[in-house]
């Protein structure tokens, strides 16, 4: 009958011919094997811990982002079709005909576009002018900051400002276009039947 020493050995692919242990060394040797199971069960078990808390972090990341096209594209552009007088302090210049919204961030109904995604982006805004006053001013804004400005205006013969913003956007920042203050107050931005004043913009790259 092989002792418990001798079946150890075996298991362990000693050779039992080479040394015996004695009570001490097996009692040692069973406490370490159980020692290293168990140890072995706890990295298993926070393995698997740790693969659960990448996987929500990734879902939570992915929610964060909005439902853009496979392509990941953004762009619109909108135009404006009526003629807009008698401004307010910052009043929001609503481009109401929509030529392309890809992706869907552009709101027409009033006249603002939110980044659906963080990243950079451009934008491009310009109106016509034409009223017997000297010049209107408006300005590209982001989340109610200026980030670019436009003024315009010849007296009475009809004049396009334009100009062009690259920027950092995150994800839920608004961009809109507005009229500067009282400047050019008593101006009018004119349709023209659309074409002249525009508001567009587009995802460069995101983050």
């Amino acid at each position: 009958m092989f002792s418990l020493q001798y079946l150890i050995l075996m298991l362990l692919g000693i050779n039992c011919n080479a040394f015996l242990l004695d009570d001490d060394s097996v009692t040692n040797l069973l406490a370490l094997l159980q020692t290293e199971k168990e140890a072995r069960g706890q990295l298993e078990s926070a393995i698997v811990s740790l693969r659960g808390d990448i996987a929500k972090a990734n879902s939570k990341h992915q929610s964060s982002q909005c439902q853009c096209p496979a392509s990941k594209a953004v762009a619109f552009s909108a135009t404006l079709t009526h003629d807009i007088s008698s401004f307010g302090t910052d009043q929001p210049i609503i481009y109401d005909k929509i030529i392309t919204n890809v992706g869907g961030a552009y709101d027409n109904r009033h006249g603002a576009f939110r980044a659906p995604v963080s990243g950079t982006y451009k934008f491009s805004f310009s109106v016509l002018q034409g009223t017997s006053r000297m010049y209107i001013a408006v300005e590209l804004v982001r989340n109610g900051s200026p980030i670019g400005r436009v003024r315009t205006g010849d007296y009475q013969y009809y004049a396009v400002g334009t100009n062009i913003v690259n920027v950092h956007l995150d994800a839920g920042d608004d961009v809109w276009v507005q009229h500067q203050d009282y400047i050019g107050s008593g101006m009018t931005v004119q349709a023209k039947g659309g074409g002249y004043s525009l508001f567009t913009g587009h995802l460069v790259k995101a983050d």
